[in-house]
């Protein structure tokens, strides 16, 4: 088979893999005799890249319109849809912290293979700020905070329990529903005193520039610029961005979405890409979403971040910006999975190399959630044994790692599902 590490090294062909105690221990070319020891699986004829990343999704929020009993449950669920997708690995980016506890403790309990799971919990935001706003129900997903005392504090706490902080940093600058500058300062602070990321959720080009001041590793969704026909703004931000070696989630898809909610042309548009099917429509249409205005993003504001990001992500590219996959909202797609599998063929429309949008599907987006990523979203030695076995050659053409057609399966920590052992 052909091995793709993930890393700057080219293709490997004619390659084998060496699998022990769920890591890769070794990564070489398939000259010598077969490792006495253990099964050996046949995967000639194939690419075996490293296992997806969803970096930026809300399992606790799909659950919480679910019977409390069932919420656990239904998150490991949504683990094992995302392996059966080639995600080996999803970043819950805020929800309610005893949904994604109870999730936890279900997997770790659970046999089955499924994604693993790494979370936010509550994010930080502004009194009654988004996405709370006036909805009481809302709270248990937000830390309501208007000084920087009290947020330090509350990150101290809530790092202890969570892989990584997010915060939303949106909203005009003074408005008591934005998280006030020296709050998020504080909790980017308290965050990194624990050894724990920091991720901003930011709207334009000034908060996004506020945010990578205070310290944040990671900018969440392509921000609104001033003027859409330039791309001066887009420039100043990768050169920032590239600068500072903090991460980008562009959320491509996110943004497509709400630009075209209620469109019956977006989503034949779907069908004929293969990211849905003719029977899936009745269910997303039948959403109570679809058609509506998406709260505190209006289509046209959509549009706008879509087309510009779409127009300047290639450029960031090009100075050295980061670039993550993740997809937010599934709002028009028949699953959260399917919203990765499209973000990543939108970042290829949108003109990244596929060397890098493989990288934004795998290793940026390991490496966006720091240290306790165990799994570096690559093929090496020492690694979590994650990696997806595609049939072509993903550098080749995008389909190849976006259609789950040309899956053939997946290794997680180094638990196949494909094959028999050779003979």
């Amino acid at each position: 088979m052909t091995v793709i590490d993930g890393e700057a090294a080219g293709p490997l062909a004619d390659a084998e893999v060496v699998v022990a105690d769920g890591r890769f221990s070794a990564i070489r070319p398939a000259t010598g005799p077969r490792p006495a020891g253990g099964p050996v699986l046949d995967a000639r004829g194939g690419y075996l890249v490293p296992g997806l990343w969803e970096s930026h999704t809300h399992l606790g929020g799909f659950a919480s319109a679910k019977p409390e009993h069932e919420r656990a449950a239904y998150v490991s669920q949504l683990l094992t849809d995302f392996l059966s997708a080639g995600v080996t690995t999803v970043v819950d980016l805020g929800g309610p912290l005893d949904i994604e506890l109870a999730a936890r403790d279900y997997r770790g309990k659970a046999t089955d293979p499924a994604a693993g799971l790494f979370f936010a919990g509550p994010v930080f935001t502004g009194v009654r700020g988004w996405p709370v706003l006036d909805d009481p129900a809302r709270a248990p997903i937000a830390h309501q905070v208007d000084d920087a005392g009290v947020a330090h504090r509350q990150a101290l706490e809530l790092a202890d329990q969570v892989d990584f902080i997010k915060c939303i940093y949106d909203g005009e600058p003074g408005a008591p529903d934005k998280l006030p500058l020296d709050a998020l300062k504080a909790i980017v602070a308290a965050a990194h005193e624990k050894g724990k990321k920091v991720l901003v959720h930011v709207h334009e080009r000034l908060d996004l520039e506020e945010a990578v001041a205070a310290g944040a590793d990671g900018i969440e969704h392509a921000f609104q610029p001033q003027d859409p026909t330039s791309d001066a703004e887009a420039r100043d931000v990768a050169a920032l961005l590239a600068g500072t070696g903090t991460y980008y989630c562009p959320t491509l898809v996110t943004w497509e979405q709400l630009a075209h909610n209620g469109e019956a042309g977006y989503l034949r548009k779907l069908v004929d890409g293969g990211f849905a099917k003719p029977e899936d429509l009745p269910a997303i249409t039948s959403r109570p979403l679809y058609g509506h205005e998406f709260p505190r993003h209006s289509a046209r504001d959509s549009h706008i971040r879509f087309d510009y990001a779409m127009r300047t992500l290639a450029l960031m590219h090009d100075a050295g910006v980061k670039i993550t996959a993740g997809s937010d909202v599934a709002m028009l797609l028949p699953s959260p999975p399917v919203a990765l599998l499209r973000e990543l063929h939108l970042l290829a429309e949108a003109g990244l190399p596929l060397p890098a949008v493989l990288a934004a599907g795998t290793r940026h987006s390991a490496e966006k959630i720091g240290p306790q990523a165990t799994a570096p979203g690559t093929i090496t030695a020492g690694a979590v044994a994650d990696a997806l076995l595609l049939d072509a050659d993903p550098y080749a053409d995008i389909t190849h790692l976006t259609d789950r057609a040309h899956h053939i399966g997946t290794l997680r920590a180094g638990r196949a599902s494909w094959g028999q052992p050779a003979a």
